[in-house]
C-alpha cells in the first residue's frame, strides 16, 4: 500500500453507492482519501455543499470506510492541490465518454499544476449506469432504485421529493 493521500474530487450531488465504490478502491490504493466537494457554479445543486459533506460523511461511516476526510473547496482542484502540498488525485471512470472527459481535465489541470497527477480508476459494471444526473432524473420521475445510492441518502432524497418510491 502507497503511504501517500490521494484526493477523489466531484460535485457528488447526490453521493451514489459508484462513488461510494471508488473511493473504497482508492482507500485499498491509498493510506487516505479525501473527498473533496468542488463547488461547480455552472451546476445547480440538489443539495448545498453542506449537506452533501455531512450526507457523504455518514455514508463513509456507515460503509465502515476508515482514514476518509471529507472537504469542500470553491476553487479550483489544482490550486486546492497546491495549497495542501497533495499531488495524486483519482477519478472514477464509467465508460469511454468519462475517460475522454478526465482526460480533458487532467491536462487542463496540470497547466496551473504540472506535478499533478490523475488516477483513473475503472467502476464496477454494477455502477456503469448510475450517475448523480441519472439519480435525479429516476427521483423526479419519482422512483429511485435502492441500489444507486447508500441508504442515508435515499433518505435525503425522500426528504426532497416526498412522493418518492424507493424499491
Amino acid at each position: 500500500m502507497n503511504q501517500q493521500t490521494v484526493v477523489c474530487q466531484g460535485t457528488f450531488d447526490p453521493f451514489t453507492n459508484g462513488h461510494l465504490a471508488i473511493v473504497k478502491n482508492a482507500r485499498r490504493l491509498f493510506e487516505r482519501v479525501v473527498v473533496l466537494l468542488l463547488v461547480n457554479p455552472a451546476k445547480k445543486p440538489l443539495f448545498c455543499v453542506e449537506e452533501r459533506k455531512a450526507l457523504i460523511e455518514e455514508a463513509l461511516k456507515r460503509a465502515n470506510i476508515q482514514n476518509v476526510t471529507v472537504d469542500y473547496d470553491g476553487g479550483l482542484l489544482a490550486d486546492y492541490m497546491q495549497k495542501k502540498g497533495l499531488t495524486v488525485c483519482v477519478r472514477g471512470v464509467r465508460n469511454g465518454r468519462d475517460c475522454e472527459f478526465e482526460l480533458e481535465n487532467h491536462r487542463l489541470s496540470r497547466a496551473f499544476f504540472p506535478s499533478l497527477q490523475t488516477v483513473l480508476l475503472p467502476c464496477e459494471p454494477t455502477w456503469a449506469d448510475v450517475s448523480s444526473s441519472a439519480v435525479k432524473a429516476a427521483c423526479a420521475a419519482g422512483r429511485l432504485p435502492a441500489a444507486w445510492v447508500p441508504a442515508n441518502v435515499a433518505e435525503a432524497l425522500k426528504k426532497k421529493y416526498p412522493a418518492l418510491q424507493i424499491f
